[in-house]
């Protein structure tokens, strides 16, 4: 392992910096090819310019590049991710650092009351691989209602009978329990495996729930509602984001090219057509035309604020800015994210806690020669409820929960609160073995936007997901609170000594019963990073859609949105495999258009 690799993995704040065990393992991570090589030398012109080397992008110039006849540019912001990204267990540590976009809301009026300014971070990965690169790699398509209601809501050719097979095209399943039940596959790009993990909660939560009348199953299965053991994209205990799934097989690809600290700053449209973009990149201004097409996808925030910057958004805000009018729409409304309230619990203190589990040289050991332990640690359980029995027949779920352990280290940074409000609610709590069961609404049916904040690029815009704008919300999440409470408190967690860790919420003193969680969930929320649905598929004639069923940008020509953004509901669980879905399909929409298509990868 060379010392620059090692010296720039150790500028992150992990529990691997100064020690002496670092080069050992970055020498076992590397033995999987994590990212692709990229290039500093690019031409003028290709056929394809891809904006964004995430979750969707990663996959989009893959695809594309199979076609042997057309020529592909994939521009990245960040640079590639540091080798350590690979270890499920520290993905937090990455947040605030030059591969996250660190973004926080505008302040919101209904929640955030315990948070600094009443602003929630909002982290994002910049890099190769996006978000897939440090997300919590939780495998869940969503419900299968989703993706109809897609279609029947005008996106057509999106139900789920229509995606289905790019969910089957994207996997390679490695766990036997869940191949044979005929809902997965094996031989895609992204590798699927349960962790190597068992924190101590696991078996008493599965017993829990069996007491409780959940079903532990499959919710890529036959049915959603239920203890999921749970997968994660995974490949050999090591991260297996859309970098290494996509972007590594191809790398060796004449026609194509992957450039890096590449900011793109618009998108060049003559007479209403895109014809390539604007970025900086060492030091200078370049330009790249597109042949073909132009593909944005940056994301559900910038790929909408690349868009207003180019003159594509809601009139009167451009107006305002003084960005001239390419095209009126709707771009930056819809804003919908997965609002979460983490409900605390500490379980016996002679159980070892997480801070001094990651701090052992022997669970560092035991990931390196095993990929077990600690570090290869992501969520334990996940569970699908809804309000009403678990047992009831209808397959709806309002919530989502999410079980892991937890450090006050991660409340204290993570959370943004206020400092009176941790002193009050947490330091007491500071030398407990803590764990959190994450309590996260699955439909949003409050509505934010994404707006600029200028006509400078290198603004944050203003992302307010308008969290509790609709009480409905707000009752799912409390619904999940109370779902977690009572999971923490039953009988096979008192074995555990589980005790709820509500401690002093300033302001809910005087309050119980659902006000008083209500009041919590007001107090404290974060996001669980799933921002869908700034540029609208749908209808073209219906004037809420920026794109159509095909992913084209209405009024301007050669230019689609390929990413979370297009998404008009946000599917019931975790985002990212729903978005690596949308840009399988959407590969195969533009492979249709081009006349030399072959199936032969170059």
């Amino acid at each position: 392992m060379d010392f620059l690799t090692v010296l720039s993995n150790n500028a992150y704040p992990t529990p691997f910096t100064n020690n002496p065990i670092l080069p050992l393992l970055l020498i076992s991570l590397a033995q999987q090819r994590h990212a692709p090589r990229t290039t500093d030398v690019f031409a003028n012109e290709y056929d394809y310019v891809i904006v964004g080397a995430g979750s969707a992008g990663s996959v989009v110039a893959s695809r594309l590049s199979e076609v042997p006849c057309v020529s592909v540019l994939l521009l990245e912001a960040g640079k590639s991710p540091p080798l350590l990204t690979e270890v499920p267990g520290i993905r937090n540590n990455f947040w605030f650092t030059d591969i996250d976009w660190a973004y926080k809301t505008v302040p919101q009026k209904h929640s955030g009351f315990g948070l600094m300014d009443n602003q929630v971070i909002w982290p994002g990965g910049k890099g190769l691989g996006g978000s897939s690169m440090m997300n919590g790699m939780v495998y869940v398509r969503g419900n299968k209602k989703n993706y109809d209601d897609w279609a029947r809501q005008g996106a057509v050719g999106w139900s789920y009978s229509d995606v289905k097979p790019y969910f089957l095209k994207l996997e390679d399943n490695r766990d036997s329990e869940f191949l044979k039940n005929g809902y997965h596959v094996v031989g895609g790009p992204i590798s699927v495996e349960k962790g190597r993990y068992e924190a101590e909660i696991k078996k008493p939560l599965i017993e829990a729930g069996k007491l409780l009348g959940y079903k532990l199953g499959d919710p890529n299965g036959r049915r959603q509602t239920g203890f999921y053991d749970t997968q994660g994209t995974l490949r050999n205990g090591q991260r297996c984001s859309t970098a290494k799934g996509y972007l590594v097989p191809a790398e060796n690809r004449t026609n194509l090219h992957i450039v890096t600290i590449a900011y793109v700053k618009k998108i060049l449209i003559e007479e209403g057509r895109a014809v390539g973009v604007q970025f900086d990149h060492c030091g200078l201004t370049r330009t790249v035309r597109a042949g073909k097409e132009v593909i944005l996808s940056a994301g559900a925030v910038n790929s909408a604020q690349l868009l207003m910057l180019s003159g594509i958004g809601p009139r009167k805000h451009l107006e305002d800015l003084d960005i001239p009018v390419v095209a009126d729409l709707p771009v930056g409304n819809n804003l919908q994210d997965h609002l979460c309230v983490p409900v605390h619990f500490e379980i016996d203190p002679n159980i070892t806690s997480v801070q001094k589990k990651v701090m052992s040289r022997k669970s560092a050991e035991d990931y390196i020669d095993n990929r077990t332990g600690i570090f290869a640690a992501f969520s334990q359980i996940v569970v699908f409820g809804n309000a009403k029995r678990p047992s009831v027949a209808v397959d709806n779920p309002d919530f989502e929960l999410l079980f892991y352990e937890s450090t006050s280290r991660s409340v204290k940074v993570n959370y943004g609160l206020k400092p009176e409000v941790y002193d009050q609610m947490f330091r007491p709590f500071e030398n407990s073995t803590m764990c959190t069961c994450l309590a996260t609404i699955m439909t949003s049916h409050s509505k934010g936007t994404v707006r600029l904040q200028s006509y400078d690029p290198y603004d944050m815009p203003l992302i307010d997901p308008n969290y509790y704008g609709d009480t409905k919300d707000l009752k799912n999440v409390v619904a999940g609170m109370k779902a977690c409470i009572k999971i923490v408190s039953s009988a096979p967690m008192k074995k555990l000594k589980a005790k709820v860790q509500f401690g002093s919420v300033p302001g809910c003193e005087k309050l119980s019963g659902d006000p008083y969680l209500e009041c919590v969930a007001r107090t404290i929320i974060i996001t669980n990073h799933h921002p869908v649905g700034t540029a609208k598929m749908g209808n073209p004639s219906d004037p809420c859609t920026v794109v159509d069923p095909q992913l084209r940008v209405k009024s301007v020509d050669n230019l689609r949105v390929v990413d979370a953004s297009i998404m008009p509901i946000i599917p019931w669980g975790n985002t990212n495999t729903p978005t690596i879905m949308v840009a399988e399909k959407a590969s195969d929409i533009i492979k249709s258009t081009i006349d030399c298509y072959a199936q032969t990868p170059v």
